[in-house]
Formats: structure tokens, sequence, C-alpha cells
């Protein structure tokens, strides 16, 4: 009489089949949603030598601001965590396409009529977001950008390595001349950052993606926030708000609607001028047809897997599919305009609404997965979280 050994899952297999599961992309989908809601909630700057906007943050999260500098939340954009957030993406994507290519090749006859047209469209997805994440990194390895602002005098083109340059025109900046005086009309210093020495004429610029602005009045004490209104546009209101340093109380405000502007504050003239100057970019971008192919392919793809008007998560998919190609427009009309995929406002908070809503239905078919018949598990055949195969 022979003993029947327990059967013991291939490890490998098991691996495999956790890697192209809906679980990590659904973990991967929501983090990088959090992450860019981060980016659009709390105010970023550049990285590198130069000092970020100590005075705007101090007046914005108080105490908090040692720690979120020390969490490095003012510099999401140039961290290394997008990028490895990304990379698992990809990771995890090329593995998905992997798994649906093999899937199609292997079932072959077992494919009911319309399972070529099922089953093309998710790795229709999956291809369409890893082409364009590969010309997001053909673009950082070999593109480039800059983005200065156009002043009086016409703004040269940058003589930097590549081919040709294009030239975007990405909105418009107050240009503000700001002197400070006491009440003998002796000039009093202003610093920019809390690193910077005092100035006696300083000049600030709010651009549409950077409103706001801060800087001190060493002297008597003075930190002024400066932030623009009605929808960020140039000669639109500024509002100014006056804060004692270093406890940060408001002390006063005030709101700027013409282009000279005078503020008496504790015996101090607050004297502010402004030009509007429009802000140009000039960009090589060699991965920017992949971009392209990328994003048409991917929405396609994506509102393809979805199904809106399918018999299970109607409403659901109805709903993705519309956030999908608003998240596509929005991507394209920035990309066409501004030369970057993400210059349009509010938009880090629309994609992150859509990512979210991706995850949550991955996390839902995945707990459909099981209903499948065994032999269909077993090789496979339900792939990418759908129903792409039937019986």
């Amino acid at each position: 009489m022979s003993i029947a050994h327990p059967h013991r899952p291939d490890p490998w297999r098991l691996a495999w089949r956790t890697a192209t599961g809906n679980i990590p992309l659904a973990v991967c989908l929501f983090a990088l949603a959090g992450y860019l809601l981060l980016m659009a909630w709390i105010p970023q700057f550049p990285s590198g030598p130069a000092p970020t906007d100590r005075w705007l943050v101090q007046t914005r999260f108080g105490s908090w601001t040692r720690t979120m500098y020390w969490l490095g939340l003012f510099t999401l954009g140039h961290s290394p965590t997008i990028i490895i957030l990304l990379s698992l993406l990809a990771f995890l994507l090329l593995l998905r396409s992997l798994d649906l290519a093999e899937t199609m090749a292997r079932s072959g006859s077992r494919i009911q009529p319309n399972g070529w047209r099922e089953a093309l469209f998710p790795l229709m997805a999956c291809l369409g977001i890893l082409t364009l994440l590969a010309g997001l990194l053909v673009n950082l390895r070999w593109g480039w950008r800059e983005e200065p602002l156009r002043g009086p005098a016409a703004t040269p083109v940058p003589s930097r390595p590549g081919g040709p340059v294009r030239q975007y025109r990405i909105g418009f900046a107050d240009a503000l001349v700001i002197r400070a005086t006491d009440a003998a009309g002796r000039s009093i210093g202003l610093q920019p950052t809390a690193r910077e020495a005092a100035q006696r004429e300083l000049v600030l610029y709010l651009t549409p993606w950077a409103p706001e602005a801060s800087f001190a009045v060493p002297e008597p004490g003075l930190v002024i926030r400066l932030e623009t209104q009605k929808d960020r546009l140039a000669r639109s209101p500024i509002r100014v708000e006056v804060f004692r340093a270093p406890g940060g109380e408001r002390v006063q405000e005030a709101t700027m609607e013409s282009d000279s502007f005078a503020l008496p504050i504790d015996g101090v003239i607050l004297e502010m001028s402004r030009q509007p100057y429009p802000l140009l970019a000039f960009a090589y971008d060699p991965g920017l047809g992949l971009k392209w192919a990328g994003l048409i392919l991917g929405a396609i793809g994506l509102v393809g897997t979805l199904r809106p008007g399918g018999r299970k998560e109607r409403v659901l998919g109805l709903l993705l599919s519309v956030l999908t190609l608003l998240a596509a427009g929005l991507a394209g009309y920035s990309l066409e305009r501004y030369g970057v995929l993400g210059a349009i406002p509010y938009q880090r908070e629309a994609t992150a609404l859509w990512l979210t809503g991706l995850a949550i239905w991955l996390v839902r078919w995945e707990r459909a997965r099981p209903s499948a018949s065994p032999a269909a598990r077993s090789d496979g055949i339900a792939v990418s979280g759908s129903p792409l195969y039937q019986g």
C-alpha cells in the first residue's frame, strides 16, 4: 500500500502568483496616491544648496516645521522615495505583462470567442504605463529643462547638448519689488530666508505653482507672508499677512489690489510694487514620443479592462473609466502646453483619486479570484484580477 504524500506547492510558483496578483499592485498604487496628496498639500521647494523658504513654512506649520524638514516633506519631488515607488510599479507591471502574455499563449483554444479581446486590454494597459515610465526615464537620463523668468529683454535659448529645444509659455508671474523704511525715511533691511543676509531691496516672484512667498524684517522682528488670490493669476489681489517672530502671532492683514502698495506696521512702512512677466520654459525631452504613446495605449487598455456596463462592478467600472479618461486628458494637456505631465492645478489630487479608485478595484477583484475554478486558478487563467476568461 502506497502512502500519499501531502502536496507541497512550488515556492517559485507561489511567489510568481503573489507578485503578479492584485494586492502588491494595489499597495503600490495606494502609496503613490498618498505621495501625490502630500506633494499637493505641502509646499514643495527645489533641492540643492539653495535654501528653502523657511519663513513660509514656519508661518503655516509652526512647531511642526523642524520635524517636517527632517522627514524631507518639503522636497518630495526630489526624494529617492518617488523613484523607488515608480521602479516598484514598473517591476510589478513587467511581471504582470509577462504573465498575461504567457497565459494568452498557453491557453490557445480554451479561450472563449471574446477572450482575446478581453485579454488584450489588460496587456495594453500594462504596456502603456510601462512605455510612459520608459519615457520618464529617458528624459531623466538624457533630457533637460530650464525655467527662467522672462524679463524686459528677450530670454536667450539655453545652450545645452541634445536635439531640438522646445519652448513653452508656462504662465505668468508677479515680480514684486519690496522696500521698507522707518518713520524717518531710513531704509530697513529685508531678509528673504534665514540663511541669507538682509537686503535693502527685495525682488520676489509669485508664480502659478508657487503662489506664496515670505520674508522677514529683522529689525522690528516681523515676518511677512504674501499669497496671490483669484486662481493665482498675474495682477490678482495679493493677501499680505504680518506675523511677529519667532512666536508666529499674526498682527495685521491687508490686501494689495493695485500695482503699488504701502502698509504701515509698528513704525515701519512697507512699500511694494509689481509688474507681471510671462514665464517661459525651455526643454529637450527625448522621451516625449514614448510619453504620448504610453498615455494613449494605457488609457485605451484601462478603459477596455474596466469595461463600463459589464455585469459586475458596473458603477465602479464606469466611474473609473471616466476618471481614467480625465487623468489621461489632464496629463496630455499638461504635456502639450507645459512640457511636463503634472503642471495643472489640482491635477495631483485628481490623479491620487484615480489611483485610489484603481487600487480599490484591484482589491475587490482579488477577493473574487478564489471563485474561479481550480483548473483556472492553477493555470493562471484569471489574469489581472479581471474575469478575462469564463468557465
